[in-house]
């Protein structure tokens, strides 16, 4: 699946550029109508981390459609969950220096960032679904699609719609409760796996159906990114957050419309593939280097705007150069995840195509 490649890109600038908008929004104070301005371009790129969730999913479901080899969980422990426990004994140890914690605070803020209080909570979600498919791939064929997609949509949008207008007031006194139980646990985002199981289950129909039906997907994704403004302009819910349920059938349109545009493309760009396999590492380095740029970025010099490049660009920029450093070393694998080289890119998808 090459468009999978142009997805994975698409995702992680994605996610970076929303960061990079909070600090500007932060950094800067900003309110009124520019604020609004802000806030409309981060509600646009909300998709980025379910975006991950799904072509995760669908990649797993293709390759592995009725059975999961041997040292399936063994090779993401290594290569995935090892970095994400890595990388949040990072951000805690940050913390730690920078704010002159105690020991006790940050044993606390290492527990928490262990169970997902971080922005790499999305690899517990993905394990979630490892563990799911493992358990439910000889038994999910036997429902009807349409069966499974309804229900599993009734659960996720239902999930997040009970939380947010009934449930929260039993969680506000805790920030870290209201975010494990908004974004970590596996309901919310069980939809997302589903579709992406029964796309990479069925590649070639999904494709197919994608051209017949394109004017429903264009039309889709215009109406679910309306709808995803509506709900945060009109008040209806202010959480700026991929959790929610008015992202799902956003994120879902989207991924259906960025599917449909890269299935045209027969070539891949070499640099589309080599920041695709720097994708996971720019997911966890980013917030670190940003925070650095505003520890030594004279913010008076600059303009919002400009400021939110410089921050976009150095969160892509100087996590690739960390990246690359660190997979001349055996352990980098374990800090910020396995990098796949081009040659193997090109020499696994030539041989993809030759089957």
């Amino acid at each position: 699946m090459n468009e999978v490649y142009w997805l994975r890109i698409i995702a992680c600038l994605s996610v970076v550029l929303t960061h990079a908008v909070s600090r500007v929004i932060t950094d800067f104070s900003l309110s009124g109508d520019i604020r609004v301005v802000y806030r409309t371009l981060q509600m646009l790129l909300l998709y980025g981390t379910p975006m991950f969730v799904l072509i995760s999913t669908i990649v797993m479901t293709h390759a592995y459609k009725e059975k999961i080899p041997t040292g399936f969980l063994r090779k993401r422990i290594k290569y995935i969950l090892v970095p994400y426990l890595v990388m949040a004994t990072f951000y805690a140890g940050h913390k730690y220096i920078r704010f002159d914690w105690t020991f006790k605070n940050f044993a606390i803020e290492l527990g928490f960032n262990f169970i997902g209080q971080w922005h790499g909570y999305f690899v517990l979600i993905i394990f979630q679904f490892y563990l799911l498919h493992l358990l439910f791939i000889k038994y999910l064929k036997r429902f009807k699609a349409m069966h499974v997609l309804i229900v599993s949509f009734i659960i996720s949008a239902g999930y997040w719609i009970s939380f947010y207008f009934f449930f929260i007031d039993f969680v506000q006194h805790s920030s870290y409760l209201t975010l494990f139980f908004s974004r970590i646990l596996i309901f919310g985002w069980l939809f997302y796996y589903v579709v992406a199981y029964y796309c990479g289950r069925n590649y070639e129909m999904f494709i197919d159906k994608l051209h017949r039906y394109w004017m429903v997907v264009v039309l889709g994704t215009i109406v679910s990114m309306g709808l995803v403004q509506f709900i945060y302009h009109s008040g209806m819910l202010m959480r700026v957050t991929s959790a929610r349920f008015d992202i799902i059938p956003y994120t879902v349109m989207l991924f259906f419309l960025f599917f449909l545009l890269f299935s045209k493309l027969n070539r891949i760009p070499t640099w589309i593939v080599s920041i695709s396999g720097y994708s996971y590492g720019i997911y966890l380095l980013h917030p670190f280097v940003q925070t650095m740029v505003r520890s030594w970025f004279p913010l008076l010099e600059i303009t919002p705007f400009g400021y939110m490049i410089v921050q976009f660009m150095a969160g892509v920029i100087v996590p690739i150069i960390f990246i690359y450093l660190l997979s001349k070393f055996h352990l980098g694998a374990f800090i910020v995840g396995k990098t796949m080289t081009r040659k193997k890119v090109f020499r696994e998808t030539a041989m993809s195509k030759a089957a």
